[in-house]
């Protein structure tokens, strides 16, 4: 069960806000009796219905004040100001000096096509939301969680009257540290996070993102670093509970084969640094002791990619940091980078980032 009370009217004290449940009210399907009448004796949720605990429709509610506050960005930032560098990649605007940005979103308008170099987080709150990405649609219901990779293309389809959080969060401050490296490698391809696909950490999830939402308007003057700190929360549940034998992971490679698990983590820590060295699938497979046939099957199972996308975008990754901080020609990054033909280099950057490697730094000199 979820017992989830967020933010605090305005006149509550910043300590008051952080430290105590409020009224943000996060209900899921299934609610025991206790919890029931807790809610139901509450002289603050004497407005629900007893049918309203089983309503997906309800799942979220946010007072009146709450939906007024979460309109205003607490910079200020105007919704709609997007910053298109191509027609189809976009330049997240995040808070001036973090790595993160969250949306309360109203509009019925949708989202053409576009990606961009954030995670995106969308989480329904009223009314269901649909999502494209490549050939599969996602119709989320109030409560469900859709992680869309950093390079996505993606597209959000016109919805009905309702609300919904869009988080984006730049990963690079996090891939600092070598222990996110297994749980970038989960982070390749949308993960729908719910209480059905995901039961056994749905709550705490929720729990973490919702958490975030209140901190995110909230006046703690410690407030983002509690953020990231929940963020990291969050990736290490759902790293953990992957390794252990979660939804997608295979018995055979996380419950019987803890070696082989920690050699394919500790070849992704190699290809981290020699992603520009020329390498065989089949010397892939030897570094990792099976045939290149195995080791086809269990890298996808590991990474949500095949062999030669992943060291694709680690190597467009990498092009993507030099084209940034200028200095170096394009024709040197495409060496630098493991591409012997420029031809390749543009085919898979634009495949990838939807504009050519000098489009890409062009824009940037610009900003």
């Amino acid at each position: 069960m979820i017992y989830l009370l967020i933010d605090k009217p305005a006149h509550a004290s910043a300590a008051d806000r952080f430290d105590k449940p409020s009224r943000f009210t996060c209900r899921e399907r299934s609610v025991s009796g206790a919890v029931r009448r807790a809610w139901r004796d509450s002289p603050e949720t004497d407005y629900w219905k007893e049918e309203d605990f089983m309503n997906p429709s309800r799942l979220f509610t946010l007072t009146p004040a709450q939906k007024e506050l979460f309109r205003i960005q607490p910079d200020r930032y105007e919704p709609g100001m997007r910053q298109m560098v191509t027609e189809e990649f976009e330049l997240p605007s995040f808070v001036d000096k973090t790595c993160l940005r969250l949306w309360y979103n109203t509009q019925m308008d949708g989202y053409a096509k576009h990606w961009h170099d954030a995670l995106e987080i969308v989480i329904p709150l009223e009314n269901e939301y649909a999502v494209s990405l490549q050939e599969e649609e996602y119709r989320l219901e109030p409560g469900d969680i859709l992680l869309i990779p950093p390079g996505e293309l993606h597209t959000l389809q016109p919805p009905p009257p309702g609300s919904r959080f869009i988080f984006l969060l730049d990963l690079d401050l996090f891939c600092q540290m070598k222990s996110f490296l297994q749980t970038r490698s989960l982070l390749t391809k949308p993960v729908l996070l719910s209480a059905g696909t995901f039961p056994e950490i749905y709550e705490r999830v929720i729990t973490l993102f919702m958490e975030i939402a209140s901190l995110y308007w909230g006046d703690s003057p410690s407030r983002q670093l509690s953020i990231y700190a929940r963020m990291l929360d969050f990736f290490a549940c759902f790293t953990d509970f992957h390794i252990s034998g979660g939804p997608t992971a295979s018995p055979g490679v996380f419950r019987s084969a803890d070696s082989l698990s920690k050699k394919l983590n500790h070849f992704l820590e190699y290809l981290q640094v020699h992603y520009a060295e020329e390498l065989p699938l089949e010397e892939a497979a030897e570094r990792i002791g099976v045939s290149k046939y195995y080791f086809t099957r269990i890298f996808r199972r590991h990474t949500g990619q095949t062999f030669n996308d992943y060291l694709t975008s680690l190597r467009v990754r990498a092009a993507e940091d030099l084209l940034k901080n200028g200095g170096v020609s394009v024709s040197e990054i495409c060496a630098r980078c493991g591409y012997t033909s420029m031809s390749s280099f543009n085919r898979n950057f634009r495949r990838l980032k939807g504009c050519s490697p000098t489009e890409f730094r062009q824009f940037y000199q610009r900003r």
